[in-house]
């Protein structure tokens, strides 16, 4: 009888997500978790540094979604995100807090039991150094002598000090901010915050070794959910598409450059201009027989894929990949590097092609080949992507929130 009246009970869930201003796999993924959990009777909250019009095309209307910031800023203000979940206390206010990326992990002190679902492992400290990011010349030379310390003796800056330096190398900016995150560096810290974790979830094989090699922690791997029974096949209508955020590290040159020399062919590209500079310089190098399409409903990402030839993704060592195995679902194939989550979820020669060290000649020539007949994929297309069904992934999730 106890057990009847546990499961009877009416869990509500904080799902604490980095930011959902942004349109990719991960805010895809936990809106899909909400939904899901929501059905199975658990009252569910998003809590997140920020959002943006175009969170409403990928989420229910029917989920709560609480932004800390009413309006992100138009400046970036590195950890600014971190600091606004450090002040959040929702002690005693949920049952159960499931956390989604790493800046919402500065909560946990006071978020227990719960869960992190791990989508990537990111390295602290770090500038990031991108072709394509606007930076004065302070960024430049701090990203040069990074640069120059790491190659002479190959260690990397303790999280802690990284924290506390890059707070105080931003003071001329902002100097109220920076001392305040530089005071509050020690909360910031991530390894500390992942102690106060009870449960670890990875969405692939290659983030849980990633995670293990750097923190030490067990993880249990859960892939993200597809709904595999709302994608449907049809004839294509000679075009290709391209799903990604639009960032450097999903190197969408290559895409560009591979689809200049085939003129014959046609190219969609649907996702988030996240990175404006990187999106300009695209659109610079773009022959007519690319388009960008951005961020677009779910119904219309569904016929798109249900009417391509097949799927172009070029990622750099992509942590899973939820594209591919959407397209899958669609009955096809998918051309990217062998590299990464790719690895995991594509079948080489059977659901589509990997190809090692990637390059836009070897992408135009797996066009071609792909190209002469994509129908001959289907059947192993659709079976592959069942192994990634939201029932699974909702079965699994809510085993481990019960245990």
């Amino acid at each position: 009888m106890k057990k009847l009246k546990i499961n009877k009970i009416k869990k509500k869930i904080a799902i604490l997500h980095d930011d959902f201003s942004i349109c990719g796999g991960g805010e895809k993924l936990i809106s899909i978790l909400a939904e899901e959990l929501a059905k199975k009777g658990k009252e569910v909250d998003i809590y997140t540094f920020s959002t943006g019009n175009k969170t409403k095309k990928i989420i229910s209307s029917s989920i709560k979604i609480i932004p800390l910031l009413s309006k992100k800023p138009e400046k970036e203000y590195p950890f600014l995100q971190k600091y606004m979940f450090a002040k959040l206390n929702l002690k005693k206010r949920y049952d159960f807090y499931i956390f989604s990326g790493h800046a919402s992990l500065t909560a946990v002190e006071n978020c227990k039991p719960n869960i992190w679902y791990c989508h990537n492992i990111e390295k602290a400290g770090i500038p990031k150094i991108q072709n394509y990011e606007k930076k004065n010349e302070i960024e430049k030379i701090w990203a040069l002598l990074y640069f120059l310390k790491n190659k002479i003796t190959r260690k990397t800056i303790p999280e802690n000090l990284a924290l506390s330096i890059d707070a105080v190398r931003l003071m001329p900016k902002d100097i109220l901010y920076s001392l305040k995150i530089a005071k509050n560096a020690h909360k910031l810290n991530e390894r500390k915050a992942i102690k106060n974790i009870d449960k670890i979830i990875t969405n692939s094989k290659n983030i849980q070794t990633k995670l293990k090699k750097k923190y030490n922690r067990i993880s249990f791997i859960n892939y993200p959910p597809i709904k595999t029974s709302e994608y449907n096949y049809k004839k294509n209508k000679g075009y290709w598409l391209s799903i990604n955020r639009i960032v450097p590290l999903k190197r969408i040159e290559l895409q560009i450059k591979a689809f200049s020399k085939l003129p014959n062919e046609k190219l969609y590209i649907i996702g988030d201009k996240e990175n404006k500079i990187y999106y300009e310089k695209l659109e610079k190098i773009k022959p007519k027989n690319v388009v960008f399409l951005d961020v677009v409903k779910e119904k219309e990402l569904i016929k798109k894929l249900s009417e391509a030839k097949g799927l172009i993704f070029t990622a750099m060592d992509e942590d899973f990949g939820m594209a591919p195995v959407e397209a899958m679902a669609s009955g096809k194939p998918v051309i990217a590097p062998n590299e990464g989550g790719c690895k995991e979820t594509i079948i080489q020669g059977k659901t589509g092609i990997l190809i090692d060290n990637i390059n836009e000649d070897k992408l135009a020539e797996a066009i071609k080949i792909l190209g002469k007949n994509p129908e001959k994929y289907k059947n192993a297309c659709l079976k592959q992507a069942k192994r990634f069904d939201t029932k699974i992934f909702i079965k699994n999730m809510l085993k481990h929130i019960e245990k």
